[in-house]
């Protein structure tokens, strides 16, 4: 089976196409994490203003992305994680039970500090969709990338309008990215996409 340390840049000189390198650029800079934070500054923005809204996506960050992301980047240094977007079915367990824990303890601390409905809402989706993932990554590993990249335009759409489900082109590329790289099967990718638009629902049922 393909690891993510081929799609790092340790693949063969044969697979380093123009395409496979497109594709790596996409997975990186469309990854969970960028997404994750990117909403996480929008949806507060929307519902408090853009300066207030920048303080609370800053702090919601700290906790939801920024502390998960580091702990994963400490581990890929000590080269007990193959890459950042952890590659391994079986290396995912551990970092996504700690991202688990940091994002209950953002999403505590935003209650208590008077966050932004919304935003509160957000953090709690972000934490279905982590149990979720734990769920299932413990036999099958389902394309989170799908996953985050269908809740980001899901929300968006609730926030701004049914315009942006045309922003649905980008969990295609996001797809055919994970599918070229070999790092997701077309099915792990489309299950991905099925439980991030679940999880826009979510985030309508309790915004």
């Amino acid at each position: 089976m393909t690891t993510e340390t081929e799609s790092i840049g340790t693949a063969p000189a044969g697979n380093r196409t123009p395409m496979r390198r497109a594709a790596k650029l996409i997975t990186d800079v469309l990854s969970p994490a960028v997404l994750v934070s990117v909403l996480l500054l929008v949806v507060p923005a929307h519902a408090a203003g853009v300066w207030p809204g920048l303080a609370w996506g800053l702090l919601a960050i700290a906790f939801v992305s920024a502390a998960p992301l580091s702990y994963v980047i400490v581990r890929v240094r000590r080269r007990t994680l193959t890459d950042v977007h952890i590659g391994v079915r079986e290396h995912r367990r551990i970092p996504f039970v700690i991202g688990l824990a940091t994002v209950l303890t953002g999403l505590v601390v935003l209650v208590v500090a008077g966050a932004p409905r919304d935003l509160i809402a957000f953090v709690g989706t972000v934490l279905v969709l982590t149990a979720a993932t734990i769920a299932v990554t413990s036999f099958w590993k389902i394309s989170v990338h799908a996953m985050v990249a269908m809740m980001t335009v899901g929300v968006l759409a609730v926030l701004y309008g049914p315009q942006l489900w045309s922003l649905l082109v980008l969990v295609a590329v996001i797809g055919w990215a994970r599918v070229r790289l070999t790092d997701h099967t077309l099915a792990q990718v489309l299950a991905g996409a099925a439980v991030g638009l679940a999880m826009a629902g979510v985030f309508v049922l309790i915004r």
